[in-house]
């Protein structure tokens, strides 16, 4: 009998998924990832710019040697539980575990004041998200091998 409920034990382990999601580390978000409600912030290399998932639901980049804010997703419901890039269109969402989002990055747009009216790339999916070292907050795309890293979306705060 023992032997049975191990082997059934056995089997049942090996149809488990190992993992479903990674979860972001570091100072970067990948597309293959998640930056959830109770996991570690995502902090600067030099330690000086934090991004927190606050409980309220608010993404919240901080300088932490001020001890300031200086951007934020303006967002406050207690369903929120994660920031994703949209595989698809490359956009920053914040979503429930439903998937309904709560809050996403206008990439055109910003890419559009950033690039100037005619100069926009073509392609702004972005895949990469890094909390910069000057304080800026920016999603990437790194696919375009012809361009190299272009920028799709910032939160705009270096040297804040």
């Amino acid at each position: 009998m023992k032997k049975i409920f191990l082997l059934l034990f056995a089997v049942l382990m090996i149809q488990l998924p190992i993992a479903s999601a990674t979860f972001a580390f570091g100072e970067r978000l990948t597309v293959r990832e998640r930056f959830i409600g109770n996991a570690s912030p995502l902090v600067s290399n030099n330690m000086k710019y934090i991004l927190n998932f606050m409980p309220s639901g608010d993404i919240q980049l901080w300088n932490n040697h001020k001890r300031t804010m200086i951007w934020h997703t303006n967002t406050s419901d207690f369903r929120i539980s994660q920031l994703v890039i949209d595989q698809y269109n490359g956009r920053l969402k914040l979503m429930d575990w439903n998937n309904t989002p709560f809050w996403t990055s206008d990439n055109n747009a910003w890419a559009t004041a950033w690039y100037g009216q005619g100069n926009v790339p073509v392609n702004l999916v972005g895949d990469l998200l890094i909390v910069q070292d000057d304080g800026n907050l920016v999603l990437y795309n790194t696919k375009n091998v012809g361009l190299g890293w272009y920028p799709v979306w910032a939160s705009n705060t270096s040297g804040q």
